[in-house]
């Protein structure tokens, strides 16, 4: 899905600079609500962040506090997909945008991964998180 990102074009330029100063950042999705016909105006910006290697949780904050200040907004939620759960990092790829990337083939080596893995284990966790969604609405609704 193509997202309209037309209020945010100066900052993602601006965010591309900012990226390209850290040579361990790989990639960067757009994901969520932000520019599709669900995004509301209490819709914060959701990123995923692919890095080359595993950073500190230190180099995590200031990359995404660099983040927030680019965008001016501190509603900003950066997932490392380095870290993400497999579930995460599918959705990423399927339906996030890719706004930023130094190396597409290193990106298809993690997408391919990510497929492969979710491929073998996708059907088992939809089961899960359907029983366990069952199990709340059974005891909570």
């Amino acid at each position: 899905m193509k997202r309209n990102l037309d209020g945010i074009i100066t900052q993602i330029e601006e965010l591309k600079k900012y990226l390209g100063q850290n040579k361990n950042i790989l990639a960067l999705y757009i994901f969520g609500s932000y520019g599709t016909g669900h995004e509301r105006t209490t819709s914060d910006i959701d990123l995923a962040i692919l890095f080359r290697n595993s950073p500190s949780l230190f180099e995590e904050l200031e990359i995404e506090s660099g983040i927030s200040q680019i965008f001016k907004r501190d509603d900003i939620d950066l997932v490392n997909l380095n870290k993400a759960p497999i579930d995460i990092c599918h959705q990423v790829l399927h339906t996030g945008e890719l706004l930023y990337c130094t190396d597409e083939i290193a990106l298809a080596d993690f997408k391919e991964r990510v497929f492969n893995i979710y491929g073998d284990y996708g059907i088992t966790l939809k089961k899960f998180y359907d029983d366990f969604m069952k199990g709340l609405r059974d005891k909570y609704v």
